[in-house]
């Protein structure tokens, strides 16, 4: 989509991080964007930053429900029109030992993670039908690609992801759809309110939101299917299959991966 003026685009977990920076770029763009958040107090405050870069409306929804999220798509659709690019960025994480995390919050990081893309695609996806061309961008994580200890609910929704949009990929070009384009991302470890407390890599630093924000505006762009940041991760799908596996845990103890998310608490919804 080289191309991206005008175009109607809905971010979800806009009001802060990524999300809230991912909607800048793409207002200053010339894209009319569309933030969806839970947290009200923000996502006002973050439509009233916004407004100086371009056309912003925004949205309050818990996008773990399904009905309200297609009632989002029916007031969208309403008062705002159909959406060309849509951006599943809202994610939670809590980092706990497997058996001391509480059932709860592995039904919540599922429910927001990975069931809640379901939900928007279905609600989303039919005006790109219509309109045989469109654009959606699925916010995965390296740990989407290698598995990192106490983090593994978090971990199983962003494996989750990568194949989900893989799948829809294959499926739409079987279809003839080929101008509606599916991209995932998988960043290292960004230095927001969602990964408070998480250790960098031996070697790295936690990234920026635009560090990976600038990245997904160029993928976009260039119909990229897969966005890895740094350019690291792009080795690691090689790096998994190459390498034994007691090597590769041996690897991730030294280099600090696998108790990166140790301490991590996450943003407080």
């Amino acid at each position: 989509m080289k191309d991206m003026r005008s175009k109607n685009v809905l971010i979800t977990g806009g009001a802060l991080g990524m999300g809230k920076s991912l909607a800048a770029l793409l207002l200053q763009e010339g894209c009319r964007v569309a933030i969806v958040d839970i947290r009200e107090a923000d996502l006002d405050v973050a439509r009233e930053e916004l407004s100086r870069y371009g056309e912003i409306v925004s949205y309050a929804c818990d996008i773990s429900d399904r009905e309200k999220v297609y009632a989002l798509a029916r007031r969208v659709q309403a008062e705002f029109g159909t959406i060309d690019i849509l951006v599943n960025n809202a994610g939670v994480v809590k980092s706990n030992p497997f058996m001391e995390k509480p059932d709860e919050t592995i039904e919540r990081t599922v429910a927001v993670n990975l069931l809640a893309h379901f939900w928007t695609m279905k609600a989303f996806l039919p005006g790109m039908v219509a309109k045989k061309e469109g654009h959606v961008v699925n916010m995965a994580s390296a740990g989407g690609l290698l598995g990192v200890p106490y983090i593994s609910d978090y971990c199983a929704t962003k494996f989750a992801v990568v194949g989900l949009t893989e799948s829809l990929r294959q499926e739409f070009k079987l279809r003839g759809l080929r101008k509606i384009r599916f991209t995932y991302v998988c960043p290292n470890t960004v230095g927001t309110g969602m990964f408070a407390g998480a250790r960098p890599v031996k070697g790295t630093r936690l990234l920026s939101a635009e560090d990976v924000t600038t990245r997904i505006v160029q993928g976009i762009k260039n119909n990229r299917s897969f966005i890895g940041v740094p350019l690291s991760v792009y080795l690691v799908p090689l790096t998994k299959a190459i390498t034994p596996i007691p090597v590769l845990d041996l690897f991730n103890r030294v280099m600090g991966i696998a108790t990166s998310s140790e301490t991590t608490t996450g943003r407080a919804e």
